[in-house]
């Protein structure tokens, strides 16, 4: 039975219930068939006699602020509610009717405390768990959401906007099968192209490429002139694994549409091919074209870091701060540009600036413990990084960094300590059990070392560094086979990168769609009270 009919049988109990309860009252009874006959002005009249005949009666209140609803006076029809709460304070319906109206009319949390109220009353009732359960869904409260829909046993509607949502629910429970089960069953609904667009994005996080690809490439055969299905397939393939698809749908766009979304997504997918000179070409042109937003020069930058070309960095972050002077994240990455292209006393102006500033993360106070260690400044990092500590709280990243500098002042009793913390936050770092076993090696425990080199390379194999310790440890303890075995694995290659990078992915440009048709969610759900 779908949920129309099902609210509609529900609709009829609850009619046949009032005329069980009032049947003696001859206003009452013609209410309630010019309600069914969907005659609201008439059964208003009906129950309005009614009411002044039984003024005590919560039934009738309850059935005039339906028809006073469906007339469109809603504040009429909460007083009714109210009314016949207050008459009587266990007729569910009264609640039930009452939180529908405030969830249509944009209150969803008085809605819910309300429905919640029904369920007081009567612990089963099915309509108050699923109006619940759908808010719940609406406020991305999963968990309870799919409790409160089990519990109403009413069957989900074959309504795109409540699936997609269901679906989105049970992709972030990580509950993939399901949500791969309810795509499916979009899949074969009537969708608009932004309920397309939003259903192949959710294929795609599902790991289901052809799935969405065939999605998006309908819409670009549906909108052949526009440039946000074409832009949108080319995003797909990208996300799908094929940069170079995406890049050359992406370099066609940018030939047809002069716009930031294709020139970034073409730098992105050629960064990702390994051609760095026209990523980085197509990333100048995105910020030409939208230099208000700090993304377009955090991509560009982040380019030329990949490069190694800081000094270019450097130049684009300072452009891109004249357009966004409040950018905390421009102004991170000018201290990483400085830092990571030798300018030191740039950088640590940079850095010291932003925690004068009362810098609420401590990324900008471990760019300066950088800066200190690599100036030879090991006990002013040691500081710097323990006020940071008092200050914001323990965590990886402060550790792991107040464990090399203690380790580089020679404090090492307490750089073990501190590595030690750093570990409660990430049992899985490998560079910290590198630096563990580093301690221990040099306190001449070799058994120690070998133990912490050894769960280094478990989690990361092509760490380096902690092979040729390893390699040292053995040959400690009089293990030359061992050694050798060790030693002969090291492959030259670039070092591990530096942790705390300030860094960070590029910003894929969203999703380009036609505006979103007005939700679905109240129409499914009109006419369910009663």
């Amino acid at each position: 039975m779908c949920i129309r009919r099902l609210i509609q049988a529900i609709l009829c109990g609850a009619l046949v219930a009032g005329w069980a309860f009032s049947q003696s009252t001859d206003h009452f009874r013609r209410g309630l068939l010019l309600l069914k006959q969907r005659q609201f002005r008439e059964a208003l009249q009906e129950f309005t006699q009614a009411e002044q005949e039984h003024p005590s009666d919560a039934r009738t209140r309850n059935f005039r602020g339906i028809a006073l609803a469906r007339l469109g006076m809603t504040r009429e029809a909460a007083a009714e509610y109210h009314e016949a709460i207050r008459l009587d304070p266990r007729l569910t319906e009264a609640y039930r009717n009452l939180g529908f109206l405030e969830w249509s009319l944009g209150q969803p949390d008085q809605a819910k405390g309300i429905f919640q109220e029904a369920l007081r009353v009567q612990p089963d009732d099915p309509l108050s768990h699923y109006y619940l359960g759908w808010i719940e869904l609406n406020e991305g409260h999963y968990v309870e959401a799919f409790r409160d829909l089990r519990s109403s046993r009413i069957p989900w509607p074959r309504d795109s906007g409540f699936l997609l949502h269901a679906a989105t629910g049970y992709v972030t429970l990580k509950r993939n099968r399901d949500a791969l089960r309810v795509a499916d069953e979009i899949n074969r609904l009537p969708l608009n192209d932004a309920e397309s667009v939003s259903l192949g994005s959710l294929y795609l996080s599902l790991h289901q490429p052809q799935k969405a690809q065939a999605l998006f490439k309908r819409l670009a055969r549906q909108h052949p002139n526009d440039w946000w299905a074409a832009f949108d397939l080319a995003r797909a393939e990208y996300l799908g694994g094929d940069s170079g698809k995406a890049a050359r749908r992406a370099a066609s766009l940018t030939a047809h549409s002069n716009r930031w979304e294709a020139w970034t997504l073409l730098g992105i997918a050629d960064a990702h091919l390994g051609q760095h000179e026209a990523s980085t070409r197509a990333f100048r042109q995105a910020a030409r074209l939208d230099p208000n937003h700090e993304e377009r020069w955090l991509d560009l930058t982040r380019e030329l870091m990949a490069q190694s070309r800081y000094a270019e960095a450097v130049r684009m972050a300072q452009e891109g701060l004249q357009h966004n002077p409040a950018s905390y994240a421009l102004r991170l990455r000018l201290g990483a540009a400085y830092l990571n292209g030798g300018r030191y006393p740039e950088a640590e102006k940079v850095f010291r600036d932003l925690i004068a500033h009362n810098d609420p993360t401590p990324t900008a106070t471990i760019g300066l413990a950088q800066v200190l260690l690599r100036t030879g400044r090991a006990h002013e990092a040691v500081s710097i990084l323990g006020q940071a500590r008092q200050r914001l709280g323990d965590s990886f990243l402060l550790a792991y960094f107040s464990g090399i500098a203690l380790d580089r002042s020679g404090q090492h009793r307490d750089a073990l300590h501190a590595f030690e913390d750093a570990l409660r936050f990430n049992a899985q770092s490998a560079e910290v059990h590198r630096w563990l076993g580093q301690i221990e090696l040099q306190s001449r425990n070799a058994t120690g070392a070998i133990d912490q080199f050894t769960q280094a390379l478990k989690l990361d194999p092509s760490n380096n560094q902690a092979r040729l310790l390893l390699s040292r440890a053995y040959a400690m303890v009089h293990d030359p086979t061992a050694a050798a075995d060790v030693a002969k694995n090291i492959k030259s290659g670039e070092p591990p990168g530096t942790v705390g990078d300030e860094s960070q992915d590029f910003f894929l440009p969203p999703w380009q769609t036609p505006p979103v048709n007005p939700p679905k969610m109240e129409k499914a759900a009109a006419g369910a009270s009663q």
